[in-house]
């Protein structure tokens, strides 16, 4: 694959976490403007779209068997633009859901996609580098989007939308750089449809499930958090969900360093970061403090994100990575979904009344939970170090 293939497929990574974030600044002024609404509504605007993604996932084996990757694409962005530009027209507050459930139709079509050509495509440390760049580039894009989008927000709910024109330049990308890449052949299906997936895979869909579900904790409550609090204003919310952003963005380009230097540890250790992160937010007063918070929050994830799709591709056969990939992003897109809800039940459930003592709840569970894998961690090295 040339250069310019490359630079086209690594570009389409911003459509997947970073298409439903877009509309995080958005979510107070919509508030504003549908007081009759329920707010666990107007946070889903963030996170609906992950629901309607789901469908599509579990057709997207079937789709690559019989259509080329590459018309696959276009056919995403296309609807793409329309879910995320659409609710900027939008009259009415359930127009605005429907739009959402287009951009999320739209997703489904394109992350499986670029996600199975990269690895099908490449192997080893390379593909390690790539699923880092994905995530860099998915971090780096959303922030400066988001931070045009935090400055928009000022103008308005539906300035926020607009931003989604830049998809346009992906279309273009992929119409003139990006190879055709033929659908599966009929021996790739035979391969595919025998193989079953390990058992150990799906403790890993699940285990990306819910750190994506802890990480949407962020964009989908920041905006109420931040304003409720006296921390920021709105446009506030853009640059600190830009600012997470930027945290994934650096983990993408240093996640090959540090897999060489912590090896197995490379999880606790970024278990501990994220439970700083939100044992941060939960004592913040300052938008200095709630900066620093995000940004380690995104950075644990733009770790753990690449590490579950690097072993995905490494426990499952090649014939079945795209049905793999699939299951992966169901369980990533519908927990990030169900994100309000865990936020509310977690809030229930432990009679806990602020989403300061929510998130201090997350950090504690998220510090126990490195302490329970140590153990692990330690086994299976040792183990390494004897079959070596």
């Amino acid at each position: 694959m040339n250069l310019r293939s490359r630079i086209s497929l690594l570009c389409l990574s911003v459509t997947a976490t970073f298409g439903t974030m877009i509309a995080a600044p958005a979510v107070k002024l919509l508030a504003v403007a549908f007081p009759d609404t329920n707010a666990l509504l107007i946070q889903w605007v963030v996170t609906l779209s992950s629901l309607f993604i789901l469908p599509t996932l579990f057709m997207a084996g079937y789709l690559s068997k019989r259509f080329s990757r590459k018309n696959i694409l276009i056919i995403g962005l296309l609807l793409y633009l329309v879910g995320g530009i659409g609710p900027a027209f939008a009259s009415s507050f359930t127009l605005i859901l429907v739009f959402r459930a287009i951009l999320g139709i739209s997703i489904g079509l394109i992350s499986p996609t670029f996600n199975s050509l990269i690895a099908e495509n490449y192997q080893g440390k390379e593909r390690t580098q790539m699923n880092g760049f994905v995530t860099a580039i998915n971090g780096i894009g959303g922030a400066i989007f988001l931070s045009i989008g935090g400055i928009i927000a000022s103008y308005g709910w539906r300035e926020v939308f607009f931003t989604y024109i830049y998809a346009v330049i992906l279309l273009i990308l992929v119409l003139l750089f990006l190879p055709k890449f033929p659908p599966i052949q009929s021996h790739e299906q035979g391969t595919e449809s025998s193989a079953k997936l390990p058992r150990f895979f799906y403790v890993v869909a699940i285990a990306g499930g819910v750190h994506a579900m802890l990480y949407f904790l962020i964009p989908t409550n920041l905006s109420l958090f931040v304003t409720d609090n006296g921390i920021g204003s709105v446009s506030a919310v853009g640059y600190l969900s830009a600012l997470s952003l930027i945290g994934v963005f650096v983990a993408g380009l240093v996640i090959t360093l540090l897999t060489q230097v912590f090896g197995r540890m490379l999880v606790p250790f970024t278990l501990m970061v994220m439970a700083v992160g939100f044992l941060l937010i939960s004592v913040a007063h300052s938008i200095w403090t709630a900066a620093i918070a995000v940004f380690l929050i995104g950075f644990a994830e733009g770790l753990l994100f690449p590490m579950t799709f690097n072993k995905t591709a490494e426990i499952v056969p090649k014939g079945s990575l795209t049905s793999a990939i699939s299951v992966l992003l169901s369980c990533i897109y519908a927990l990030q979904f169900i994100s309000p809800l865990f936020m509310k039940g977690t809030q229930l459930l432990f009679h806990v009344s602020s989403s300061r003592e929510t998130f201090m709840l997350v950090a504690a569970v998220l510090g126990l939970t490195m302490i329970g894998y140590i153990p692990f961690a330690i086994t299976r090295k040792l183990q390494e170090r004897q079959s070596a």
